[in-house]
């Protein structure tokens, strides 16, 4: 068999006029319905899910607190920026991201660090996964205290932005990436939350093509026929697609000083709870044995550099007892905050 075709693509300049108009959702919403009335449905399920969004602290970032300084700026002289990004149904300003951010500078009191305004929301619902790279890449540009580079934190949804910044942009560049609880591999069935449950009726009027986040790393997996054509978003961040590679996505990949993968013991969210370290089921047999990453066949034929990464390193995989995104005080000080020293 001869190796796939390689490619380079050059970086994506970003700006506020390069964003495409919001997707047709709304459309969806009034068909998952049963059509129009003068009742305006989709209006009432817009705030219904915004309803469920605010009540629903599964979806959000918990409140972390230090007790104690834990280290002097002369014993950690490293100013590198950190960006978090959230995940579904969070936002920049909630509380539980704000600690986060928070509790970088408590711990580095040199570094500057931020919780990004970014698709908050509804918005991380809605608004599909292209469309919310190009706000993360404008925001980060925007700020001139990330110009040299950054570290970045991702929650959940949130860390499918952060990789295809870093793939597809990454200028200014990401110097190490910590992901927690990020559906890499993609995610294998709705979860049975309330948020999802009210949405899932939309998506599966159209899996791929509902105009939704959870359509873009959506995987069907007794259909890779099916995955590969028609969903846009997570077979191009995977290098997945067949006869061709982008070395773009490789290169910008290794230029990561260390990429640490964090999984939930018991997460209940991403189904199966390997995505997050890039395991996944088989092709074929939904529900079937775990593939770990380093038996899976992007990772073999290294399609974004995940095997050069453990091989020199910087690839990490860490794991707290709790469920998706519930990780306490102590695990995040003991485990993550020294990353950034």
């Amino acid at each position: 068999l001869s190796s796939p075709a390689r490619c380079r693509s050059p970086p994506t300049v970003v700006g506020a006029s390069e964003l495409p108009p919001r997707p047709p959702t709304m459309l969806l919403v009034i068909l998952a319905l049963g059509g129009t009335s003068a009742l305006r449905p989709e209006e009432k399920l817009v705030e219904k899910l915004a309803e469920l969004v605010g009540q629903d602290h599964s979806l959000h970032a918990p409140v972390i607190s230090l007790k104690r300084a834990l280290v002097s700026p002369a014993e950690s002289a490293d100013a590198t920026p950190v960006v978090f990004m959230h995940g579904m149904g969070d936002a920049g300003p909630n509380p539980g991201m704000q600690s986060l951010a928070r509790s970088v500078s408590e711990m580095y009191p040199q570094k500057y660090s931020i919780a990004v305004s970014v698709a908050d929301g509804l918005a991380s619902i809605l608004e599909p996964m292209d469309r919310q790279l190009l706000e993360f890449a404008k925001a980060v540009r925007a700020d001139p205290k990330l110009a040299k580079g950054f570290d970045a934190v991702g929650l959940s949804q949130g860390n499918l932005l952060v990789r295809a910044y870093i793939e597809r942009i990454n200028d200014p560049p990401v110097r190490r990436f910590v992901s927690i609880c990020g559906p890499h591999a993609g995610i294998g069935t709705c979860p049975a939350n309330p948020v999802y449950q009210l949405i899932c009726p939309i998506w599966k009027l159209d899996k791929y093509g509902a105009g939704i986040a959870f359509s873009d790393y959506w995987k069907g997996v007794t259909d890779r026929t099916d995955y590969l054509a028609h969903n846009g978003f997570l077979p191009d961040i995977n290098n997945e697609r067949p006869g061709i590679k982008n070395q773009t996505y490789v290169d910008n990949m290794l230029k990561l000083e260390k990429y640490a993968l964090v999984q939930a013991v018991w997460d209940t969210m991403l189904v199966p709870r390997e995505t997050s370290q890039f395991g996944f089921w088989p092709w074929g047999a939904e529900y079937g044995g775990i593939v770990p990453m380093e038996k899976s066949e992007g990772y073999k034929s290294d399609w974004i550099g995940l095997r050069t990464l453990d091989e020199t390193g910087r690839l990490k995989k860490l794991e707290f007892v709790g469920d998706h995104l519930q990780f306490t005080s102590e695990w995040w000080s003991a485990n993550i905050l020294p990353i950034f020293a």
